[in-house]
Formats: C-alpha cells, sequence, structure tokens
C-alpha cells in the first residue's frame, strides 16, 4: 500500500505539472496565479482556502506531496486549484471554449502511470 501510495502521489505530481504547462501567457495566463495555484492535495483538503487576489507575486501551491487517502479498495488523491474563476478557464463559459488543462493533463500522464507504478514496485 505505500509503494501504489507513493506512486499516485508522483501520479498526482505529473499532472499537476502538466497542467501548469497547459495554462501559458495568452492561453489562461494574465499574472499566472491560475497556473501557481493547481496543485495535488490529499481528499478532502479546502480547496476554497487557496482563493487570492490574481497578482504576479501570489503563492506557489504546487510541488507538495499530498497524501493518498483509501477509501474500500482504492487510493485516491485530488489535484486541481482553489481559485474562484478556475472552472470557468478550465470549462469555458459564454462563447469561450474553456482550456481543459487539467483533464489535458490527465490525458497525458495517463500513459506514463504504469512508469510511475513500476518505478515504486520494485522499491
Amino acid at each position: 500500500m505505500e509503494r501504489l501510495s507513493a506512486a499516485l502521489v508522483d501520479i498526482g505530481l505529473d499532472v499537476e505539472g502538466e497542467a501548469k504547462k497547459e495554462l501559458t501567457k495568452g492561453h489562461g495566463v494574465l499574472t499566472g496565479t491560475l497556473r501557481r495555484s493547481i496543485h495535488t492535495a490529499s481528499p478532502g483538503y479546502n480547496w476554497g482556502s487557496d482563493n487570492v487576489t490574481p497578482s504576479e507575486s501570489s503563492p506557489e501551491r504546487g510541488g507538495g506531496e499530498a497524501t493518498p487517502a483509501k477509501k474500500e479498495n482504492r487510493l485516491t488523491i485530488e489535484v486541481g486549484s482553489g481559485m474562484e474563476y478556475a472552472m470557468a478557464v478550465h470549462q469555458g463559459h459564454g462563447s469561450f471554449g474553456g482550456y481543459h488543462f487539467i483533464t489535458n493533463a490527465i490525458v497525458k500522464v495517463k500513459p506514463r502511470a504504469g512508469d510511475h507504478i513500476r518505478r515504486h514496485a520494485g522499491s
């Protein structure tokens, strides 16, 4: 269970990194606050506590390790942003179709998930 948890943390951090790469100047980034707000978290995390006023000096929330939770026979971890406007940028609004930065990141990381698991299986 410890090895799978470690692999899941790495998968979450990989998704986090890919999601941040999805947002660039002119493609979802004005100040960088949303990009810096994307991070992994333990299930039950209070995402609303992350909401800050957008600025070029907002805190970097990513890169930290979260603790996966076990529910029944599954391990879970969360990746996202607590910014109040994150969902509108992700999903879109009005005529804006959204950037889907989290789901695009998951699609990119999914083929690598087995590599993370194999790397930790031998530890």
